[in-house]
């Protein structure tokens, strides 16, 4: 079964969206999908998350796509996310070091994360995959 690992390392919406929206495609298509929260890309696994902005890159747009959303033109990055755990293929993890350096406890995450692990761990995992990816 073909896998893809990808590194979240951006809490900015237009980061997270794309990552978490192509690890639920290959999770629906069959594939097994991990996704690992590093640095910023971590706050967004806390519940008490919400995207305010997008990278600098896509300022312009950042109202349309906060339009978009808040109508239900897309969907939220959350309920793509939600569509990808459906399938048993999609896997999320926080990353340890990156909790500890931002004072992020386990309570604090949403219920979607499988586990805490370090990079190491994360590597480990990712080894065996086809695609990997880095989105910062």
């Amino acid at each position: 079964m073909p896998k893809i690992s990808i590194i979240v390392a951006s809490e900015k919406i237009d980061k997270i969206l794309p990552a978490i929206t192509l690890a639920t495609t290959a999770s629906v298509m069959g594939w097994e999908a991990e996704l690992f929260f590093t640095f910023w890309g971590l706050l967004a696994l806390k519940k008490t998350y919400e995207p305010k902005e997008v990278s600098l890159d896509y300022k312009i747009f950042e109202e349309g796509l906060k339009k978009a959303i808040n109508s239900g033109a897309i969907p939220s990055w959350r309920e793509v996310l939600e569509q990808g755990r459906k399938t048993g293929r999609l896997r999320v993890y926080a990353c340890s070091t990156t909790m500890d350096l931002l004072g992020v406890k386990n309570e604090d995450l949403i219920e979607d994360v499988d586990g805490v692990v370090g990079a190491a761990s994360f590597l480990n995992k990712a080894r065996d995959s086809d695609i990997n990816l880095f989105i910062s």
